[in-house]
This record gives C-alpha cells, sequence and structure tokens, in this order.
C-alpha cells in the first residue's frame, strides 16, 4: 500500500509540471429515451453547444460525436413534443468514449411565436413539490461534500446534519432512520461505514460516486410507489459501463486508494463497471503510534446484459467491511473506568433487476435483492478486562417487487407495484448488571458505599440488560398511483398504498395526491399531501417481548411552492410545509415522571409532534463558468411529551433557522494564450504542480450556519457519581451554540496525450469554529466540551486513463 500511494504521489509532481502538446480527440456517444416509457427518442437533435457540431439520434435513440478536443461542454437535446434540455457538465477526456444518457420529458404546453430554450433542470419522475435532481460532477465538486450523496443532499434546505462527524440525513422536524435509499430499484438499508443500528448514516459513505449518472432527493410527500420510509427518499440511477472499450481509474484521497474499471463484454450486447477502495490512514498513523484509526475497504460492482431488444438485466452489488479499535475510551454520564473498545460491521447489498420494455406504452421492473449487515461490538474494563458490553446482531431483508408503469394514453399514466420482503433479525445484546451505589462523603472524602434498594422491591437497583432474539417476518406492500393531465398546463397525480408487517399483525393504508399548474411555461405552482407509515425498527421489536404489537409511526404532510424558471440555468422554488408525527414510540418509562419506572425495554406508540416551515432555494447551474446556490429554511419541530398531556418540547432537531451558500467559477486555462506559452516554460515545468493553475481550473466555497441544536442538561448527584435527566426535569430546555463554517475547495483537471489528471484540495471549516457536537459527563462532576471537525485539509488525485 505505500509503494501504490509513493507511485501516486511521484506520478502527481512529475506529470503535472507540464502540458501535453498533442493530445488524441474523444468520442460522445449517447441515447435519447422518454423518461415515461424508456422507449428510443429517434430523430432528437443534439447540438455541443459553442460549436459547429450537432447530429439526429437514429432509430434507436443513439447518436455519436467523433474526434471531439478534450474539455467540457455543454449538449443540448431538442425534438418537437419534448421539453428542450441541457447537460452543462459533459466531460470529454484523451481517447475516451464518453457515454451520455439523457431522459426526455413530453412537452405540454406549445405556445406559437414563443422561442423554445433549453433547461439545464431536470426533475424527479413522480414526484410534484420537495424535490431536487444532481448529476455526477454537481456531487463531486460540491466543497464539503467530499464526494458524499448524503454530505451534499444536507446543503438543500429541508436537510439538516446531527454533526460533522455523520452524513445522516435528517427531513423537517424529522429523526435518524427515516430516509430510503435505492440504487437502480434496489434498497439500501444504510449505505455507509460505521453505520449504527437503526439508522442511515454514517462518518464515510460506501457508494463510489463515479457509478452515479443522477440522484432524485425527495422530502417530503413523495409518491406512493415509496414505502416504509417517514421523511424522504434519496433513489440513485447508476450509470452503466462503457461498451466501446476499457476504462480505468486510479484514486487516492481521505477517503482511501481504490481503483475503478469498466468495459464491454459479448461483443457490446453488456457492460461491466467494478470498484474497490481501501483506507490506508492506519498504514501511515500505526508507524506514529497513534491509535483509534479507522479501517474499512468496500467493493461495488454492476453488470448490465441485453437479454433482447426490450429485455434488459441489470446486476447490482456492493460490500463494505470496517473496524475500529479505541483504547481508554471513557462513556461518559458517569463511567468510572477506562474502556477498550472494539467495534466493526460486515454489510452486503446485491440485486438483480429484469427491465421489460412494452412497446411504446411503458416498461416493467421485476427486482430480487438481499441486503445483510452484521454489527460485532464489545467494550472491555481496562482496569480488569472484564467484558462490560456486547453486540452480536445480524440484520437480513430479501425483496422481490416488481414495479409497472403504463401509459394509457399520452395524458394518463397508471404506475402499480406488488413487494415481498422476509426479514431476519438476529439480536444478541447484553451488558454487565450495574448496581445503583450510594456513596457517603465527610469533607468532599468517599468514606462508605452501599446499594441502593427500592422501595418497592426492597431489592439493590439494578440496571441490566439481556436480549437474546431470533425472528423471521414478512412485509408485504402494493401500490397504485395515477398521473392525468387533463390540461396542458394542469398535472393531477394520486396514489393509494397498502403496507402490512406481520411480526406486529398490523396494516395500513396511505393516501398520496398532488396537484401541479404551470401559470406561464416557467412558472408553476404546486400542491401534495401525503400520509407515510413507517415500520418499528427491529432493534425496538426485540428488546421486549411486548414489543410486538407495535404500531408504525406515521406523518402526515402538506405541502404547498411556487418555482420560476429566471433564465435557463437560474430556478427558484419556494415552499412551506405542515408535517405531523403520530404513533412514534418512545420508551414506557419516560411515559411517566414517577422516579423509580424501571428501564425495561418496553416501547410505546404514545409520542408523537408536528413541524412546520418555509424553505427558499435559489439554483444558477454551471452553464458556462459560474454556479451557486442560496437555500435558507426557517422551522419549528415541537414534540407532545408524554408524561404531560398538552405539554410540548422543542424537538431535538428543531435548528430553526438554516442557511446554506455554495459558488463556485471554472477557469478554462488551456483557452488562454497566456497558459499555453507558460506551460512550456523550464521553470513551469519544475513548480507547476504546486501553482494553482491547470488546463481547467474550479474554485468553489460553501459557508453553512444552524442555528443552536436543543439539548437537555443532566443534573449531578455526587451521591450516585452520576449524571442523570430527572424523570420531572423539562426536556430540551438549553441549546447550543449556533453553528457555522466555511469550506472552500480548488480542482484542477490537467489533459495529456491520452490520459487525463484530476486533483482536488479541500479546506473544510477554514476559519477553525469550535463547533460543538456534544457533552461527555465525568463521574467527577466535570463537563468536557467534545467539538466537532476543526479546520481540516483534505486532498486526493485521480488518474483516468
Amino acid at each position: 500500500m505505500r509503494l501504490w500511494v509513493s507511485s501516486v504521489l511521484c506520478l502527481l509532481l512529475v506529470s503535472v509540471s507540464g502540458r501535453a502538446a498533442e493530445r488524441e480527440p474523444g468520442t460522445l456517444t449517447g441515447k435519447v429515451i422518454d423518461e415515461a416509457t424508456l422507449q428510443a427518442v429517434a430523430g432528437a437533435s443534439v447540438q455541443l453547444l459553442d460549436t459547429p457540431n450537432r447530429t439526429l439520434a437514429d432509430d434507436n435513440g443513439q447518436f455519436t460525436f467523433h474526434n471531439i478536443p478534450p474539455g467540457v461542454y455543454r449538449v443540448q437535446i431538442s425534438r418537437i413534443g419534448y421539453k428542450t434540455t441541457v447537460k452543462p457538465n459533459v466531460f470529454i477526456n484523451p481517447g475516451t468514449i464518453t457515454t451520455l444518457v439523457v431522459e426526455m420529458a413530453v412537452q405540454y404546453i406549445a405556445v406559437e411565436g414563443v422561442e423554445v430554450h433549453g433547461s439545464y433542470f431536470d426533475k424527479a419522475k413522480d414526484a410534484i413539490v420537495s424535490t431536487r435532481t444532481m448529476d455526477y460532477e454537481e456531487i463531486r465538486e460540491q466543497p464539503g461534500g467530499v464526494g458524499d450523496i448524503q454530505r451534499v443532499m444536507q446543503a438543500l434546505p429541508a436537510v439538516v446534519s446531527a454533526a460533522d462527524q455523520e452524513n445522516e440525513i435528517i427531513v423537517r422536524g424529522g429523526a435518524p432512520g427515516e430516509n430510503l435509499f435505492l440504487m437502480d430499484n434496489v434498497e439500501i438499508p444504510n449505505p455507509n461505514h460505521f453505520g449504527r443500528i437503526g439508522t442511515t448514516g454514517g462518518p464515510i459513505n460506501m457508494l463510489n460516486t463515479a457509478f452515479i449518472r443522477e440522484v432524485d432527493f425527495m422530502a417530503g410527500a413523495f409518491p406512493a410507489k415509496y414505502g416504509d420510509k417517514a421523511s424522504s427518499v434519496m433513489e440513485i440511477r447508476l450509470r452503466e459501463g462503457s461498451r466501446q472499450q476499457r476504462i480505468s481509474s486510479l484514486e487516492l484521497s481521505m477517503a482511501g486508494a481504490g481503483g475503478l474499471l469498466e468495459g464491454p463484454f459479448a461483443g457490446g450486447k453488456g457492460s461491466y463497471l467494478v470498484s474497490a477502495r481501501k483506507s490506508y490512514l492506519d498504514l501511515i498513523i500505526s508507524g506514529i503510534g497513534l491509535t483509534a484509526v479507522p479501517q474499512y475497504y468496500n467493493f461495488q460492482g454492476k453488470i448490465v446484459y441485453d437479454l433482447s431488444q426490450t429485455h434488459k438485466l441489470i446486476l447490482n452489488g456492493l460490500f463494505g467491511d470496517d473496524n475500529i479499535h479505541i483504547e481508554g475510551e471513557t462513556t461518559g454520564y458517569g463511567s468510572s473506568n477506562d474502556m477498550d473498545v472494539r467495534s466493526g460491521s460486515v454489510q452486503w447489498t446485491v440485486g438483480a433487476t429484469l427491465r421489460s420494455l412494452m412497446g411504446s406504452q411503458g416498461y416493467g421492473l421485476l427486482t430480487l435483492s438481499h441486503s445483510q449487515t452484521h454489527w460485532d461490538e464489545t467494550v472491555y474494563k481496562v482496569d480488569t478486562w472484564l467484558l462490560d458490553w456486547r453486540n452480536d446482531t445480524t440484520e437480513k431483508e430479501t425483496q422481490l417487487k416488481y414495479d409497472l408503469t403504463y401509459q394509457i394514453t399520452p395524458k394518463f399514466e397508471v404506475a402499480t407495484g406488488i413487494s415481498l420482503k422476509q426479514t431476519h433479525f438476529d439480536y444478541t445484546m447484553w451488558a454487565r448488571p450495574d448496581t445503583l451505589t450510594y456513596y457517603q462523603y465527610e469533607n468532599g472524602v468517599v468514606v462508605d458505599s452501599f446499594p441502593v434498594i427500592d422501595p418497592q422491591t426492597g431489592q439493590p437497583v439494578i440496571y441490566e440488560m439481556d436480549v437474546q432474539q431470533n425472528e423471521r417476518a414478512y412485509k408485504y406492500a402494493g401500490y397504485m398511483q395515477i398521473k392525468l393531465r387533463p390540461t396542458s398546463r394542469l398535472t393531477l397525480q394520486g396514489g393509494l398504498r397498502y403496507d402490512y408487517f406481520d411480526y406486529t399483525g398490523n396494516s395500513y393504508f396511505s393516501p398520496r395526491t398532488g396537484f401541479s399548474y404551470e401559470i406561464t411555461p416557467r412558472t408553476a405552482i404546486n400542491l401534495a399531501y401525503g400520509v407515510h407509515y413507517q415500520s418499528p425498527a427491529y432493534f425496538e421489536l426485540t428488546r421486549n417481548p411486548a414489543n410486538d404489537h407495535l404500531k408504525h409511526k406515521y406523518t402526515t404532510q402538506y405541502v404547498a411552492g411556487i418555482e420560476h424558471l429566471f433564465a435557463d440555468d437560474f430556478k427558484g422554488t419556494l415552499e412551506v410545509y405542515y408535517k405531523t408525527y403520530d404513533d412514534f414510540p418512545v420508551r414506557l418509562y419516560e411515559t411517566t415522571p414517577e422516579p423509580n419506572d424501571p428501564d425495561e425495554g418496553i416501547f410505546v406508540n404514545a409520542g408523537g409532534g408536528r413541524a412546520r416551515g418555509i424553505e427558499l432555494f435559489l439554483q444558477k447551474k454551471l452553464s458556462r463558468n459560474f454556479y451557486g446556490t442560496l437555500s435558507y429554511s426557517y422551522s419549528v419541530a415541537e414534540a407532545d411529551d408524554p408524561r404531560y398531556p398538552g405539554k410540548t418540547f422543542d424537538w431535538h432537531f428543531d435548528y430553526r433557522h438554516v442557511f446554506t451558500l455554495i459558488t463556485g467559477y471554472r477557469i478554462n486555462m488551456d483557452e488562454k494564450g497566456w497558459y499555453q506559452e507558460m506551460s512550456k516554460s523550464i521553470w513551469y515545468k519544475i513548480t507547476g504542480w504546486m501553482l494553482p493553475f491547470a488546463d481547467q481550473v474550479q474554485l468553489g466555497l460553501k459557508w453553512r450556519y444552524l442555528g443552536g441544536r436543543p439539548y437537555t442538561p443532566p443534573v449531578y448527584h455526587p451521591e450516585f457519581k452520576q449524571w442523570q435527566v430527572e424523570e420531572v426535569q423539562d426536556i430540551n430546555t438549553e441549546r447550543l451554540p449556533a453553528y457555522h463554517r466555511l469550506d472552500v475547495r480548488m480542482d484542477r483537471r490537467y489533459f495529456f496525450k491520452s490520459w487525463n489528471l484530476v486533483t482536488f484540495i479541500e479546506i473544510e471549516n477554514l476559519y477553525n469554529q469550535h463547533n460543538i457536537w456534544d457533552y461527555s459527563y465525568e463521574d467527577d462532576g466535570d463537563r468536557e466540551t467534545i467539538y466537532q471537525f476543526e479546520t481540516l485539509p483534505v486532498g486526493g488525485v485521480v488518474v483516468e486513463f
């Protein structure tokens, strides 16, 4: 590994010192399809803007441009009856064939005399409100995002984050674990290394962004085809590997070292796309004696094969392994011992989808998938090496589902689907019994101690956990939704979903509706309503046998908004929403103010709450050199206090004000005469790798602000040497200081004869703001502050050939 790292660094130093005099031209090939039916759009006009290059898609929707000078291009696609679209970030690399897939939406407004412009904005096909679509380059280049799709989505106005150390998606007053991930129609429970049970976030995302074609994110009132999540959906569409040539790349960054390989097989009837990545910080830091370094590796692959002109087989796989060893850790809240913590997990997801086209009317997706995650955690007391905590847990899901989209007429579309999911959760959780001890003091010194006796049982108060449960269960689901366009300006959508979980015996119907009206070709008003159920987390069901009748929690969401296209590349949206939570699971002992209620692991559906807010989002796409987004949201999220009917408190992720500004500028230096002359000089060949020059340079920054997160300050009890949240104490009465930070980034791209090099340097939290993550409470009564990331430089290099 050290040899590999050194080789790449040497390659960087030598290569960027000069610019190739002659570069092989590249090729752009692609296919234009109808987004509703996935059928080829023949005769579409495809143009490379700012060049004379133009062609027409053939009967199969395919097009090709040969002998294109390397660089970045804007590609415009138009056809009568469809909305003209522009793809602004199409990179042509030396000697490489770039493949582009374009989905076109039907144009229902045709006004004589009105000039047709190309829109830079895509929209999720079925979503009416609260949706954003991003492509690979937007994800890769965002400052502060480090190529992580979840961190990138945190810049949207509906999304907040728990901490710098995690990428959890928390939407509109929600909670962790409420986002649905789909990768090419395959569900992924959690696509992150070091993910915690019951959540959908983690510190490091496993997905390779180079696989991504587009990502649709839906933050509320999403259609009936998506279920079993209460707040949001992230649908990830992956690209196919090249069907014309073998392409490879090597990457080195803070996320690890890895490589990617793609190419054709079976004479171009199929393609493969595979990658592998491994962390290497453990190899560097272990040499200087530091500990607690995360170790992980992952693999991802996609294979497609055309069974016929109308049937395609798509195989996807994702695998990740991670572990960390922390020596001398204290657990806080009164821990009196240093702990030796070992934590690891192994997870993988595989899926096979048969895509079948049905003439010009629609298509079907038959998907079989399996996901499995195993957690292995141990905690020992360092002084005695007695086992203090053990977690040996496995969660498995196997799903078979079928989705059908069918156009009865061009203005009447029906989508329906069914799903069968087998779940298997095997939990072994054990904590060493801990007796509550009372300490007597004289002059501040402990002189005696004895166990605290429960007055109801006459026995010592002992905190313990011993869960051993191995269960299998089934989830059944079905949905139907219709989309109707009675006029060229009006779109109506309605759907109904059914979910049944045989472990709890509960079944639910959830309605969804949407309305969109285009006031003008550039302005639309949107309304949506939805009820969204989410089944209990498996760890909630296994904590106590009494939990086997837990209900699904659910949200009821109302969203209204207006969107306006100020220019082809500049769009704004303004939305208001109201969201309620019902049947939210809480621990039984939290429902009363009684001080002696034991925690027996029983959950009840006694929680509830509501969130309301307004969100503004302005986005300028990178049509030429400049891009930017501005998002602001004001929201209030409050929860019902189950101890006192009618009383509420600020919910855990009620930040109130959230503001994010992202901006960037791209400079094509290889078009400048001074740069061409400078790159030939001897001094530049020696020092060029240190200078902010390249064939193409992109600068970006992000500034983000969040109001203070609420928390409940515990009370220190010296007689127990513990910090405790009192049973009668008001919840979330204090707030952390407001969070803000500035991230800056510079990307440099160099084109050589038959390969190219991309480097980036990013500085997170440039002005070193001390944002507080949490507090650690020690058994001696001290409170220590835990900070989020301070100034952190991050860099990387990608070699593409």
